[in-house]
């Protein structure tokens, strides 16, 4: 297909927005608009296709009776050749609303392909450049309908889903928007709104008001020719399943986005709960602080004070306030955990053996991994607790790897350079943060009788240090000794928790 120049004289034959008919779909664009926020900006993303032409064109009359800023986003995948003719339709669109436009070219690496699949890879790299274009208090507009959410719903019935995948497509989501670490919690970033406003509308209701408005196929809107493809298996549920069901029960597709919409609400109830019950579960940094005064396992302000700092992004989950759930709660929580951090939610098989953890003996270290294309979560049992670490994954030649299982990221390594050297460059780095003279200590790994002079203690095995500040055994390997020329260690510096006990040293 390509778009030629009589694009311009068929759009010019359309009717004029100000003569758009009172519609269901515009009803919904304007109350979506006057439910913005009218300091920040409604971007509508715009593929080229009948439903974000319309979206487009409904926003672009409503905001005629409420003002607000509105931006296209269109994204080009770079995997056909029509990608060109939806960039050029997209162009021409703004122009002729008069609204500026976005455009972002995506590249969809090889190995996100294979470990993926096309149809979640380009999903997946789609949703990411959209997002790029958003600050805090956006609003990013998809032009969803009804017969998405229907099919949706089906899709993941087929795929086995739980209660949150039969509930499809949110109407209203937040969506999380700048950098983001591993590990970290993505409430700390910045949030924007991710909005279906035509999601309770029917597309062939969005087809007539296309029809009204004098709109053609080819011209006005593209085709993407990927959707005659019934290898994908929503192309196979659109064009082969739905119309059956559909012949035989009318009001199909309302009914499953019916289903949808109150499995959603039902979801809603499940997510309070699984909040309240995370709330009691999960040991803060102030509760292990508390613990350890009972416990009389204090080791002086500056040690406290440098734990607690350095643990503050710790998730730690209490064993004992888990066996006392019933089963069906503690995969509750656990799902919700990881669903509320923007974590790869655990397999089945992978959720039973988190389940198995929370009955492991106190004096053992058990562990349980898993991953998807960004991020590996490693969860260990130890000392009461369930210790959740998540970790960039890095995928090399189609083998997913993990890149430390600390949740510490360690960015721009070299082939061929070791974790300890890297660990070893930062050690130096936070060192010279200190303001502390560089050119007579050294970084190195932890070495067996190695003591540090503590405050109000004198000489302390280190071995013993770190068991009694609860470092768990998985990361001791990672600790950094910073060693003066004359053999003494003058602090301590780990990936993930930083320097800490040195305010407890006493003057060398």
């Amino acid at each position: 297909m390509s778009l030629s120049p009589s694009l311009d004289s068929l759009c010019l034959r359309a009717q004029p927005l100000s003569e758009m008919a009172e519609s269901r779909a515009l009803v919904a664009v304007r109350e979506a608009l006057e439910a913005s926020d009218a300091r920040r900006t409604v971007w509508i993303a715009l593929s080229g296709g009948l439903d974000s032409v319309m979206l487009a064109r409904l926003a672009a009359r409503a905001v005629k009776d409420c003002p607000r800023r509105l931006r296209l986003v269109h994204v080009h995948h770079g995997l056909q050749a029509a990608n060109d003719d939806f960039e050029q339709l997209a162009r021409r669109l703004a122009s002729r609303l008069g609204l500026p436009i976005s455009v972002r070219h995506l590249a969809l690496a090889e190995t996100a392909l294979k470990s993926r699949g096309l149809e979640a890879a380009a999903r997946e790299g789609r949703l990411a450049a959209l997002s790029a274009c958003l600050v805090a208090g956006d609003s990013l507009w998809l032009a969803q309908h009804q017969d998405d959410q229907a099919e949706t719903l089906l899709l993941n019935a087929l795929r086995g889903s739980g209660g949150r995948g039969l509930a499809a497509m949110p109407p209203e989501r937040a969506l999380a928007v700048g950098e983001a670490s591993p590990g970290r919690d993505q409430s700390a970033h910045g949030r924007a709104r991710l909005l279906r406003p035509l999601l309770g509308i029917p597309r062939h209701e969005i087809l007539t008001l296309a029809s009204q408005q004098g709109l053609q196929a080819g011209h006005d809107w593209c085709e993407d020719p990927s959707n005659v493809d019934q290898q994908f298996d929503r192309n196979y549920l659109r064009r082969s399943v739905v119309p059956l069901l559909q012949a035989r029960w009318p009001q199909a597709v309302a009914s499953l986005a019916r289903s949808a919409q109150q499995l959603q609400e039902e979801q809603s109830l499940l997510d309070e709960l699984a909040a309240e019950l995370l709330a009691k579960i999960q040991v803060s940094g102030a509760k292990r602080l508390a613990q350890g005064h009972e416990q009389g396992q204090g080791q002086g302000q500056g040690l406290d004070q440098g734990l607690d700092q350095g643990r503050a992004h710790e998730t730690q989950l209490s064993l004992a306030e888990l066996a006392g759930l019933s089963e069906s709660r503690q995969r509750l929580v656990l799902r919700h955990l990881c669903q509320s951090r923007g974590w790869p939610v655990p397999p089945r098989g992978r959720l039973m053996s988190l389940q198995q953890l929370i009955a492991t003996p106190p004096d053992s270290v058990a562990e349980v991994h898993w991953a998807n294309a960004e991020y590996t979560v490693s969860v260990r049992a130890w000392r009461g607790q369930l210790w959740w670490e998540v970790s960039d994954t890095v995928i090399e030649q189609g083998v997913r790897h993990r890149q430390g299982d600390t949740g510490y990221a360690r960015s721009g390594r070299q082939p061929g350079e070791t974790p300890s050297c890297e660990w070893d460059a930062e050690a130096r780095k936070a060192w010279r943060a200190l303001g502390r003279d560089e050119q007579h200590v050294a970084f190195t790994s932890r070495q067996p009788g190695d003591v540090l002079r503590v405050a109000g203690r004198g000489r302390r095995d280190i071995k013993r240090l770190l068991q009694e500040a609860d470092i768990p055994p998985w990361q001791r390997d990672q600790l950094r000794v910073a060693r003066m020329h004359d053999g003494t260690v003058a602090g301590l510096w780990h990936p993930s928790l930083g320097w800490w006990l040195l305010a407890a040293l006493t003057q060398q």
